[in-house]
Formats: structure tokens, sequence, C-alpha cells
């Protein structure tokens, strides 16, 4: 296989079932066209975005066009919800802990270069399943 730092406009499809779990964790492949993902209210979610972060300069994670995530030559810049997730460098992945309905969005992961030239862009959907309004 192939380890390419290129990324392909997909779409990633992630759904969470809306429940009552804190504490219950999930992790959701990412990298996988199509993925589909669950995960509960209250819970922690780790999303693997890519396999290595090593040979990429720069790449941001967005929700709903707002920048989440800034990394470049692997020193996270900001991490607008650091009180509730953490991002792996060495493995690519982002968790979420404490999960909300506010969670629920559009996220954008873009790499760029070493030139500072967009090298790809990932679209994840993030929303949640099932019956949210009766969580208090």
């Amino acid at each position: 296989m192939s380890s390419s730092c290129r990324f392909n406009y997909n779409h990633f499809l992630f759904l969470f079932n809306v429940s009552n779990f804190a504490g219950v964790e999930t992790h959701c492949d990412g990298r996988q066209d199509g993925a589909q993902c669950y995960g509960a209210l209250g819970g922690t979610v780790d999303i693997q975005l890519m396999d290595s972060t090593s040979e990429i300069s720069r790449y941001q994670l967005l929700k709903n066009s707002l920048k989440i995530l800034d990394v470049r030559e692997k020193m996270i810049l900001s991490n607008t919800i650091v009180h509730r997730s953490v991002f792996f460098p060495s493995n690519g992945t982002f968790r979420i802990t404490n999960l909300s309905r506010t969670d629920s969005g559009d996220y954008t992961l873009q790499t760029f270069d070493s030139d500072g030239k967009s090298s790809g862009v990932q679209i994840l959907q993030l929303f949640f399943q099932g019956k949210c309004c009766d969580n208090k």
C-alpha cells in the first residue's frame, strides 16, 4: 500500500447515535471514503483523519468554515476546542470528548505543501442520529 500525502476530494459521513452514555468511546476511521461512525452524547470519538502527518507541512481542520485546529511543521498553533479535544500528530487522530449536539456540522481538513499551496481537502459531515431532545 502506497503512503501518499495527497488527499482526494472525498466526502465522509459520520453519524452520532444520541444516547445518554457518557464515557462511551468510539473510533472512526475517517481515511476511508463513505465512512460512517456512531458516537454517544457525552461520550468520546476518535477520528483518524490521516495515516501520518510526518510529510505534511501544514494542515487545518475547520468546522462550518471556522478554524478549530491549525498545525504547522508538527506544532499545534491553535485548537479552539482544546478544553475537550486533542490531536495526535503521530497517528493523525483527532479526539473530541464530551460530545454535544453542537459538534454536528461540516468539517473540512485542508492540507498544504511546504510552499503553502493547498495539497488536498477532505470533507467530513458529523451529525447526530436519534432523539436529541430527551437528553438534559
